[in-house]
Order: structure tokens, then sequence, then C-alpha cells
């Protein structure tokens, strides 16, 4: 099972912003990955797999229990049927009914019930640490589009400050062009340069606006996009630190912690009892039985009264060859006395109960057993290289995350000697065109080239920012400020 860097992201980057409420007020980062562990559908997927788990769960603790049937049914009969009473065959149409009751409890069977429960519960358990680790999914998507916000407004408001900077610039060099001062190259200069800082904010202002509509989006929110704003946050760079985040030890610690990781090894641990639930059906099964039945027959004769009757039956004697009457005594019943046999009377006069002990041993059932074995020994296998696999692509992932940390820091140190000494020259090359030194063309050129430095400076900060929070949060699950 194969991870990724948006795998392991908490929802503890919300830090990075303050509380508000959902209503009318600006999103903060907090409040986004909120209402999306609510709302979003995915992890609302992830929740129903989790409660499907706890139903599953439930059904393997319940098998442990005994089961219990009522069946039974009401018939007509045409034609010569047989009679369930007496057992003998009867002409003529009839009505007939029957219910049984039965019960049936396995008492032993290999540990089938225990190995099916247990699997149940380390299923539970992955299922718990798969639905964090589609939260954090979210969540990491969520902080990756609320900082790109974050970086195209300062983007913004650089270009913004630009374009201040050139109207002012360029109504003091029209001033300068009305009283013959400068050429008119040099204006239409200083008003192309206007116009393409005009065109740099409108691109900034463009790219707020795409990627407030990605994590709006994303929030899959049905309100008004219009009105959909984020808080800026406080950032303070100088409290980040890479100290020590390099240990092995430390990102070995690390890796055990991911819900990948765990999921990983929970379902390991399931494998191991699908072979143990396989193997389960080689031995016997023993179950107690226990069964209520009773019957009607419509038109049964049922009579109160009986008397007793002596007949006689002729029986040779042995001894002198003569033929002997050897009388017996009967019961028959008083004809006088016969009423309806009503359905309540047969059920309650029909009754018959059993119980038991049964078993089954297994000898050959076309080797499904032995099969059932093998591919829960190879789904052990595949569970078990899973986890390394899970256990290889974190480790990567921190190895990796640690370095793009350290690359972003050198970037932004870098970005910002850039931008700093892209604003003096920038002040420089402004004094030098007010004293008529350089033309607009080169202020425009010291102004596109502070843009540009300052841009990077800006995203490289923001990287630098979430990388280290990001790493931060495979070390120790947590990101604060």
């Amino acid at each position: 099972m194969k991870s990724s860097p948006l795998r392991f992201i908490s929802p503890i980057i919300l830090g990075l912003l303050f509380n508000t409420s959902f209503a009318q007020e600006a999103w903060t980062l907090t409040s986004c990955v909120e209402y999306a562990k609510t709302h979003n559908l995915d992890i609302q997927k992830a929740g129903n797999s989790v409660k499907t788990s706890e139903v599953q769960e439930l059904q393997s603790k319940l098998a442990f229990m005994p089961t219990a049937n009522i069946n039974g049914g009401y018939y007509w009969n045409f034609g010569l049927t047989i009679d369930p009473i007496s057992n003998t065959r009867q002409p003529g149409s009839r009505q007939t009914f029957s219910a049984t009751a039965a019960g049936n409890w396995t008492l032993l069977s290999g540990g089938r019930n225990l190995f099916q429960l247990q699997q149940a519960r380390m299923n539970r358990v992955a299922a718990i640490y798969q639905f964090e680790e589609v939260k954090n999914n979210v969540s990491l998507n969520i902080a990756s589009a609320y900082l790109q916000i974050i970086v195209n407004l300062q983007l913004e408001e650089v270009s913004q400050g630009q374009l201040t900077t050139s109207m002012q610039s360029l109504e003091r060099t029209k001033l300068l062009f009305d009283n013959g001062a400068i050429s008119k190259d040099d204006y239409l200069q200083s008003l192309a340069q206007m116009r393409n800082d005009q065109g740099n904010v409108t691109s900034a202002m463009n790219a707020v606006r795409l990627t407030k509509l990605q994590l709006y989006q994303i929030l899959q929110l049905e309100t008004d996009f219009e009105n959909f704003e984020i808080a800026m946050p406080s950032l303070d760079l100088e409290s980040l630190s890479l100290s020590g985040y390099g240990s092995v030890a430390l990102q070995s610690d690390a890796v055990s912690k991911q819900p990948s990781v765990r999921a990983a090894a929970a379902n390991a641990e399931s494998a191991k009892y699908g072979i143990r639930l396989a193997e389960s059906g080689r031995y016997p099964t023993l179950f107690f039985l226990a069964q209520l039945n009773s019957n009607y027959v419509q038109g049964l004769p049922y009579f109160t009264d009986y008397y007793q009757l002596t007949t006689y039956s002729l029986v040779e004697n042995p001894v002198t060859g003569s033929i002997d009457q050897v009388p017996q005594q009967i019961t028959v019943p008083d004809v006088g006395s016969k009423i309806d046999y009503t359905l309540g009377n047969q059920l309650n006069d029909n009754w018959n109960q059993f119980i038991g002990l049964g078993f089954q041993i297994p000898l050959f059932n076309g080797g499904v057993t032995h099969a059932n074995v093998q591919r829960a020994k190879i789904q052990k296998n595949n569970a078990a290289l899973d986890l390394k696999q899970s256990e290889l692509a974190v480790r990567q992932t921190i190895e990796r995350a640690y370095i793009d940390a350290t690359n972003s820091l050198a970037l932004f140190q870098a970005a910002s000697s850039s931008a700093e000494a892209s604003n003096e020259a920038l002040t420089n090359a402004q004094f030098n065109y007010d004293e008529g030194v350089i033309s607009a063309f080169d202020l425009g050129l010291s102004k596109n080239q502070f843009l540009a430095a300052k841009s990077r400076e800006i995203q490289s900060k923001f990287d630098y920012l979430f990388k280290v929070k990001v790493l931060e949060f495979y070390l120790f699950n947590q990101i604060t400020l």
C-alpha cells in the first residue's frame, strides 16, 4: 500500500489561524477543516466504513449466541393425502397446518467464532485509522489551498504597491513632459510601465479569485461565492526551527504513529486471524439442538367420551388343537360425544419436542478448506508487505519533507536577500529617474526585477512555512506556532 505526502497531515495544522464562526465572518483554516469534517463527502464515506466495521464486530459477537426460528404453513390438500396425525393415506380434500420452533447452538467449531470476532475487531481498528487518514488528506488539501490564497493576496498587495508607485511616477513624468523637460518617448515608456503594472494587478486579482474558488469547491459550500473570504493569519517565521528534526530515532518513532502505518498494522493482524479462521474448517463442529412441533388436520373426529368393548379373537390351542375364543377389552369412542376438534385443541394435543447434540466431522469437501487456508496465507503475506511498504513510504516522505524544508529555508533566505537588494536597486533607480539620469524604460526594468524578486520571496516564505509545519506533524503529530 503506497502513501503520499497528502496522507499524514493533521487537522492540528489549524492552529495557524484564529477561530471564527462560519456564518458571515472570514473563514479561518480551523473553521474550514471543521466544516469539512462534517460536510466533506470523502470523510462521510470513510465514517460510514467505520460504522460498517462496528456492525460487523457486533455481528461476530452475536455469533456466540444460539439461533432460533419458527416456521410453519397452512396447506390445502386435494385427492389422496397423508394424514399427518395417523400417518395413513386418506382420500378427499382437507386443510392442514403445522408449526415448528427450532433452536441451534454451536458449542465447538474449531474456534471459528472467536477468530471471526478477533478479525472483526482488527478490521474496525484499521477502518478507524483509515478514517483518520482521509481526514488528514482533506485537511492538507484545504491547508495547501488556504496558504496559496494567502500567497496570492500578498502578491496582489505587492502588485498594488507597484501600481501606486507607477501612477505617482507617471504624474511626475507627465508634468515634466508638459513642461518640455523630457521627451515624448520617456513619457510613453512611463505610461507603458503603468499599464503593465495595471495588468499585473489584474493577473494577481484573478489568481486570488481562482485560488479562493479552489478552496470554496474543496469545502463544497452552497453559500454565495462572492461573499467567501478568508482570515489572514499572524505568522512568525523566526520561531521556526529545524534543529534536531533530522534525527533518525525521532523519524523512526514518528513512522509508527502515522494513521496509514497503523491501519496497515491492523490489517496485518486481521490477516493472521484470517488464517486461523480458515483452518477452523478442518475441525469437527458440535452443536446443541432443540425443537417444538405441532400440527392440525381439518375434519379430524374428536370424542369426549369412551367406553369399554369386549371383543373375541379365535386362537388355536397348541396343546389340544381346539379353537378357543380369547376375550380382549378395547376402548372405543362414544359416537354421541363427538364434537369439533378445533385448531387450538389439536395444536395443544399434538405437541412433540426433542433436544439433542449433533456433530459434523469434515472429511473431504473438494479442497475448499485447503484452498481457503492457502488464500488466507497469501493474504497475510500481502498484508505484511503492505505494512513494510507503508512504513517505507512514510519514512521516505519524512526524509523528503526534512530535505524539502531545509531546501526551502535556503531558498527563502536567498529570495529575501534578493528582494532586499532589488528594493535598494529600485530605490536608487527611482532617485536616478527623478534626477533625469536614467530613462523610464530603465526604471521599469528595475521595477519588474523587484516585483519578480518580491514574488519569489513571498512564495518561498510560505513554501518554507508549509513544509516545516508538515514536517512537524510527521514528527510530533501536532503543529504549533
